[in-house]
């Protein structure tokens, strides 16, 4: 970090889980920076074994500009398969090391706009939320560059998931989240089960169930390379399975804190 940074700047924690994204993350990088100049910030890049010079492109480029707050961590992936929610809990952990109030999830590969993170900020800085999710499906968000299928299949998986644990939540599938460090602090207190994409819910379902607040913003989401021949099929079937349980811990643990004596 180039200067000493307290609780009442406001640091802003960002957390970029990467695999082979050399072609998106400088970018990725220079957006982010350029959104959040004015503020104290880090961004944390956690990368699970990239083969392209991902890598090689953001140690590159931080050695070319030493101003930028950037922190590395790379990560060997355990299995095969996605390991998302792995990575961004390394992110959080690492944040909370430090004076960090906000931390924030999203991709590196330009699906989510940097130019949307004050929305998110002001979100939970304001105290009216714990947790803001970027929102593909509030009345004016918008999704370019998506396939009609993955369109589909997105909206029908996040159906499923609202019909099992809470209906007012309208995006359970968007990585491009805000937290406060209470629910940093929560969401990195025990480990994720699930290491399909359908760990997003259940996060969110730990953190709800926890009593945190949730708040929505309209986005815009930007698909990259989305066809279906990226998507696996085994993972739809897990999440399909793994939202019992998760719905199951949720109700149970809420239901829990309700009959708690006030």
């Amino acid at each position: 970090m180039t200067r000493a940074m307290t609780l009442d700047q406001g640091v802003t924690w960002v957390v970029l889980p990467t695999v082979n994204e050399v072609a998106s993350i400088v970018h990725m990088i220079e957006r982010v920076s350029q959104a959040l100049a004015e503020e104290p910030h880090e961004l944390c890049i956690v990368d699970d074994d990239s083969t392209d010079g991902t890598v090689e492109n953001v140690m590159a480029y931080r050695d070319a500009h030493p101003e930028a707050r950037i922190r590395l961590i790379q990560r060997r992936k355990e299995h095969w398969g996605s390991q998302r929610g792995a990575a961004v809990l390394s992110g959080l952990k690492a944040g909370l090391e430090g004076p960090a109030d906000v931390f924030v999830e999203m991709d590196a590969d330009l699906s989510h706009l940097p130019e949307e993170l004050k929305v998110g900020l002001n979100l939970v800085r304001s105290g009216r939320t714990d947790v803001a999710i970027a929102s593909k499906y509030l009345p004016g968000s918008s999704v370019l560059r998506r396939p009609w299928s993955r369109r589909l299949i997105s909206r029908v998986a996040n159906l499923w998931v609202r019909t099992f644990l809470r209906w007012r939540v309208s995006d359970y599938s968007n990585g491009y989240r805000f937290y406060s460090r209470a629910a940093a602090r929560k969401l990195c207190g025990e480990p994720i089960r699930f290491g399909s994409p359908i760990y997003l819910s259940e996060g969110l379902a730990r953190l709800m169930s926890a009593g945190m607040r949730v708040a929505e913003f309209p986005s815009t989401y930007v698909g990259r390379d989305e066809g279906l021949s990226k998507l696996r099929p085994i993972d739809l079937v897990k999440a399909a399975i793994a939202i019992f349980p998760i719905a199951l811990r949720f109700h149970l643990l809420r239901k829990r804190r309700e009959n708690l004596p006030r």
